[in-house]
């Protein structure tokens, strides 16, 4: 699997960071999609203002997830624009299909780095967290570039590195200490790993170039998001996906809740009157089609 889905952070994992989706995974994952949504406004906010659509645009929005970016593309291009939604995931285009129900939009099960779009046919690409995941990252590029008009533009957010992201490192390393305190054994997730495949400029500038994009720029962000406002909420869905949870894939109850009760008591240290609020630590990516 080469594509992931808008979120938080990635979708389950394997230990050497690969996406995996099942039912179960994507039932989990679509029982906090309002919860999730709700953290990534800051995210989107960042996304739209450098994207900055315009009416009778066509645009591509690539790892919809359950569809708020695409709707959101929709509203900055219409009357006259278009919108086209994929993902690998069936029953995140299906969730996306009953949440945002513009007709005018085109959703699409595929593989963005492989479909076979129309060519040189977007003036924008956009994409919140749905790019990390393409298994040869130059081809996936280039496949986007090649359904991009002339001087058409990419605009992307990507996670950084794992310990220079608030919102996986700090939880990450709570997790690792209680389980070093415990003498348990783990494999740890790999700070390399798919989900952080673009985690530096340097890599996004040298896959970008490679793929025929030009003039990119890349701009970290650290504004806060914000997990539920119960510390043990926020320890559980932590613990629900991305690196966390697959550091602790196949540990015995117990062992879980010895990390849900430190993350727990983490949490509430960090709330304040705005919630509790983690640094997000994510790339703002524009390039445009040479």
């Amino acid at each position: 699997m080469s594509q992931g889905t808008s979120g938080v952070d990635s979708p389950a994992t394997s230990p050497c960071g690969q996406p995996v989706w099942d039912e179960d995974r994507a039932a989990r994952w679509l029982a906090t999609a309002d919860a999730r949504e709700r953290q990534l406004r800051p995210v989107s906010d960042a996304l739209f203002d450098r994207a900055s659509l315009q009416p009778g645009e066509r645009v591509l929005d690539v790892g919809v997830g359950t569809g708020p970016t695409t709707g959101q593309a929709w509203e900055a291009v219409r009357p006259d624009g278009s919108v086209t939604g994929i993902d690998i995931a069936p029953p995140m285009i299906a969730a996306a299909r009953q949440r945002v129900t513009a007709s005018e939009i085109e959703w699409i099960v595929g593989d963005a780095a492989s479909y076979d779009f129309p060519p040189k046919t977007y003036d924008a690409v956009i994409s919140r967290f749905g790019v990390m995941f393409f298994a040869d990252p130059v081809a996936g590029f280039r496949n986007l570039g090649e359904a991009t008009r002339p001087d058409g533009r990419l605009i992307m957010t990507v996670w950084s590195q794992l310990y220079a992201t608030g919102l996986f490192g700090i939880p990450y390393t709570v997790a690792t200490t209680t389980l070093h305190r415990l003498g348990v054994e783990y494999q740890g997730f790999p700070p390399d790993g798919i989900l952080f495949s673009l985690d530096q400029p340097k890599t996004i500038r040298e896959v970008l170039n490679a793929a025929g994009w030009a003039d990119i720029e890349t701009t970290v962000d650290n504004r806060p998001i914000y997990l539920p406002p119960d510390p043990l909420a926020a320890a559980k869905m932590t613990m629900a996906s991305g690196p966390v949870q697959s550091l602790l894939e196949g540990q015995p109850e117990m062992v879980r809740a010895e990390v849900e009760s430190a993350l727990t008591v983490d949490y509430r240290h960090r709330q304040d009157e705005s919630g509790i609020g983690l640094p997000a630590g994510f790339i703002v990516v524009a390039a445009r089609r040479s």
